[in-house]
């Protein structure tokens, strides 16, 4: 897949990006990364979303110039709505995945007539309740950052695994570890302390776009309840569980899921009921080998919904 690197100016910094077919016609999408993925997590949705304009939006990028007054999903969210307007974009649909989904909720809250559509990943309105195992790896992160240490390849391997259920190939995984630790760990501290310090849930009647909220079974971060509380709070949302995805489907089961944005982005699909496809993505992961299967770093709990 062909992409245009592209960035935008920000007061100390700038935020990078990557393009592909930006002359296509429909609405826009842009991908917002979780925290310890990276923009390349997008790649096998935006290559079933052909057709579109695609914008995978690097976060990490802010962390190479002046970032100290700025880290936080809100100022990421303003970031994303400079690209916005660099791009001449009016209206777009958003998709984000944990961090990535909070920033996603920060835009669509502040400027919802710029958001027609929008996918919330394994993500919450608040990160209360997050499942112990992750907690305890993002405390780490925040402690090195705060202490000024580096970030070590086993600690980055190990909190990268947490975030699906199986590992890809070895060209993959060290893409998404280098994206990581070539980012400064005092900003991958700061934008996780100050997400851990922000509750959107008065915000979420804001949002106006028709909105998934999107869930792996197997998430080890964001519960049952996050989502539901997303769904509720949303006026135009509705929740999907994806059986045997981890907290990243996209990279878990990446046609499905990607088959799943496709249809909800699509004004002239009909969408079924939550239900329905929570019973078809069943019914596939019983017929698919090995894609219930977790394999994932010790002590990262999980829950299941009955």
């Amino acid at each position: 897949m062909d992409t245009q690197h592209r960035t935008v100016p920000l007061p100390g910094t700038s935020l990078s990006y990557h393009v592909t077919e930006p002359s296509a016609d429909g609405t826009p999408v842009v991908f917002l990364h979780p925290w310890f993925g990276c923009w390349q997590f997008w790649t096998s949705t935006m290559e079933r979303l052909a057709g579109r304009p695609c914008y995978a939006v690097d976060l990490y990028s802010p962390a190479a110039g002046e970032w100290s007054a700025d880290a936080g999903p809100a100022a990421l969210a303003d970031a994303v709505v400079a690209m916005l307007d660099a791009e001449g974009l009016d209206r777009v649909d958003v998709v984000g995945n944990s961090v990535g989904g909070i920033v996603a909720q920060v835009i669509a809250s502040t400027v919802p007539h710029r958001v027609r559509r929008l996918v919330l990943v394994g993500t919450g309105a608040s990160t209360e309740g997050a499942l112990p195992g992750f907690a305890r790896a993002v405390d780490r992160w925040i402690a090195v950052g705060r202490d000024g240490g580096a970030a070590s390849r086993a600690a980055a391997e190990d909190t990268i695994g947490m975030l699906f259920t199986g590992r890809p190939d070895a060209p993959t995984w060290e893409t998404y570890v280098q994206a990581v630790l070539r980012t400064d760990p005092a900003y991958l501290a700061a934008v996780l302390g100050a997400a851990r310090r922000l509750d959107l849930r008065p915000r979420l009647e804001r949002i106006t776009a028709p909105t998934l909220v999107v869930r792996g079974s197997e998430d080890c971060a964001r519960t049952a309840e996050h989502a539901a509380v997303l769904a509720a709070g949303i006026p135009t949302a509705r929740s999907v569980e994806m059986p045997g995805a981890g907290h990243s489907p996209m990279v878990d089961q990446s046609a499905r899921f990607a088959d799943l944005v496709a249809s909800h982005l699509d004004e002239d699909v009909p969408h079924p009921t939550a239900s329905s496809e929570t019973a078809a993505w069943a019914s596939a992961s019983a017929t698919s080998p090995g894609s219930a299967t977790c394999t994932r770093p010790a002590g990262c709990a999980t829950t299941r919904s009955s």
